[in-house]
């Protein structure tokens, strides 16, 4: 396995997480045009890159349809789980203090954008392993998210409380997890079997993360034609970037 556009994709993902604390103070009113854009980036990566590669690789594997999609669903639901039920709570706490959130909310909260950095971290890595084309277009995808991330991280951070020093360290944090996920998918090769299962398990989680988690947050920030445009400029930018690298 080439490591060289592994270990590029490491340094890009945590350049574009720390460069947000750079851009925060004057593009933080605009992360929802930058969510609009990854949105349409996850969701067309899952259906024109995953699933069509889940499909060849199950009838190599002789792998059972329902298995995969019990799979997909899984993916979906543990985003779901981990990003509704979480962000519910910060939300709850939030509207009780009215004015900020709590330093500790804030830290959780990063928590929780580190767990999503760690699996993308990971989609990168075994993409990598599996086809050369599709880690690039995983890594494009994830990338445009980081920066996402990290505007976020920063922003929650400060208005919850804490200092812009603790912010920052919050923030490396955040940029270090996708590299860490990236790093472990070095040290084990995953077999057709089990590919089938895994890439199954992030197309689920990749179209939660645009529908569920992107598209809220951008309707959120952006009028509705803006959102709309930017989620179909990144959607059909993945879909040509996968047909012109995968011809």
């Amino acid at each position: 396995m080439d490591t060289l556009p592994i270990f590029l994709s490491a340094i890009t993902a945590f350049g574009a997480t720390l460069s947000a604390g750079i851009f925060v103070k004057k593009y933080q009113k605009h992360i929802g045009v930058v969510c609009a854009f990854s949105a349409g980036f996850f969701i067309s990566l899952s259906l024109f890159d995953l699933l069509p590669n889940i499909m060849t690789l199950a009838l190599q594997a002789q792998t059972s349809i329902d298995a995969i999609f019990l799979a997909a669903v899984a993916g979906f639901v543990f985003l779901f789980a981990l990003d509704r039920g979480f962000f519910n709570n910060i939300k709850t706490n939030h509207n009780k203090t009215k004015k900020s959130l709590r330093p500790t909310i804030g830290v959780l909260t990063t928590l929780e954008f580190s767990a999503h950095g760690f699996l993308e971290g990971l989609a990168i890595g075994i993409s990598f392993q599996f086809q050369l084309g599709l880690g690039v277009v995983v890594a494009i995808a994830v990338i445009s998210h980081d920066f996402c991330d990290g505007l976020s991280t920063l922003t929650l951070m400060l208005n919850s409380g804490n200092t812009l020093k603790s912010s920052m360290r919050m923030l490396l944090v955040d940029a270090i997890t996708p590299v860490l996920g990236i790093a472990t998918s070095v040290f084990f090769t995953i077999q057709y079997l089990s590919l089938v299962f895994v890439f199954a398990f992030l197309a689920g989680s990749f179209i939660y993360m645009g529908a569920g988690s992107l598209l809220p947050e951008a309707h959120r920030t952006n009028r509705p034609i803006v959102t709309i445009g930017l989620f179909l400029t990144g959607f059909f930018l993945i879909f040509f970037l996968s047909r012109l690298i995968n011809a």
